[in-house]
């Protein structure tokens, strides 16, 4: 089996390092490098790192004396790498057991494949680790310029890219993550590798992450508002650069900003409906910005088009109905 190289920033999370770093150690490959970077933690994370570093030679530890922010960590990480193939990991994820090996030999199996995806699995709670399913072999190709196209088309933005299994050579050309994309990052990065080939998606998760109230995405997943605006950073992000060269890049810009729109009129509608109408209106403001005709006429479509729309749409009126009767 090739080579792979695991990068695990870590500010802060003493905690959850030993457990992370566990979860590699055990995936029965042998040539694997992690590369532990801590960003200034104020906790004893750096204490942690160079106790397991000298456990084992596979692991190294690097400590900045001052935080440099997390993107100058995965870039650093992106230029550490030289195995054949190359992972982010956060310290406060995990590895799925088996999961790695699985992703490697798919890599190792289909050289057009230029990174691997997981199944979106919830944010996990316990110490006791999930095992692979029955499924465990399971995968599917997908043409990387037809996931962003599907991306685009249905609001596919679940994209489980916050631990990807990457070809180190894809990963060089596609070059560092860039700071201007705050939140959704690794999305904007999936965008950008997919531009170099084939995805793989593995039927069960590469890596889960960890329920707790300190994961820097946490405010984002609790405002729709924060939410909509950071996936516009993204698409406007990807499609100013590397999706620009796609043919249709024009058409697929504006199908995103339509379904922005209309994502934020039916978000804007559900938080009127509850008395929230401070947040609406923003919503509506948003939307208005985006694509003006999706605020005057209800985009019923994109109830159709949209992964999940109708459920949440669901979920609202249930919530008004129930608190309406007697």
């Amino acid at each position: 089996m090739a080579s792979v190289d695991i990068v695990i920033p870590c500010y802060n999370y003493a905690h959850f390092l030993p457990q992370c770093v566990q979860s590699v150690l055990v995936q029965g490959v042998e040539d694997v490098r992690i590369v532990i970077i801590d960003n200034a933690s104020t906790d004893d994370s750096v204490e942690v790192a160079h106790r397991l570093a000298a456990t084992d030679d596979r692991i190294e530890a690097i400590w900045h004396p001052v935080n440099v922010g997390s993107h100058a960590s995965f870039n650093e990480g992106v230029d550490l790498a030289r195995a054949e193939y190359f992972m982010i990991l956060c310290a406060d994820d995990l590895l799925m057991p088996g999961a790695l090996r699985l992703g490697m030999a798919l890599l190792d199996r289909f050289k057009e494949v230029s990174f691997v995806l997981g199944k979106h699995m919830a944010p996990w709670v316990g110490n006791d680790l999930p095992t692979l399913s029955a499924q465990a072999d399971g995968w599917t190709l997908t043409d990387g310029n037809r996931l962003i196209e599907t991306c685009c088309r249905k609001m596919r933005f679940n994209l489980t890219a916050h631990a990807m299994l990457v070809r180190t050579s894809v990963q060089k050309a596609a070059g560092h993550y860039r700071p201007s994309v705050p939140l959704l990052d690794d999305l904007e990065m999936a965008l950008r590798l997919a531009r170099f080939g084939s995805v793989a998606e593995l039927s069960v998760p590469l890596a889960i992450t960890r329920e707790h109230t300190t994961n820097i995405s946490q405010v984002m997943w609790q405002d729709g508002l924060r939410r909509l605006q950071e996936y516009e950073t993204v698409l406007e992000s990807f499609f100013a650069h590397e999706g620009s060269t796609m043919p249709n890049a024009p058409a697929l810009l504006r199908m995103v900003r339509r379904h922005l729109a209309a994502a934020a009129y039916w978000s804007a509608l559900s938080h009127l409906i509850r008395g929230k109408r401070a947040a609406g209106a923003k919503l509506f403001k948003f939307g208005r910005r985006l694509d003006p005709a999706s605020m005057f006429l209800p985009p019923i479509g994109h109830l159709f088009t949209a992964d999940g729309s109708l459920k949440r749409a669901r979920r609202v009126i249930l919530e008004v109905l129930g608190a309406t009767r007697p």
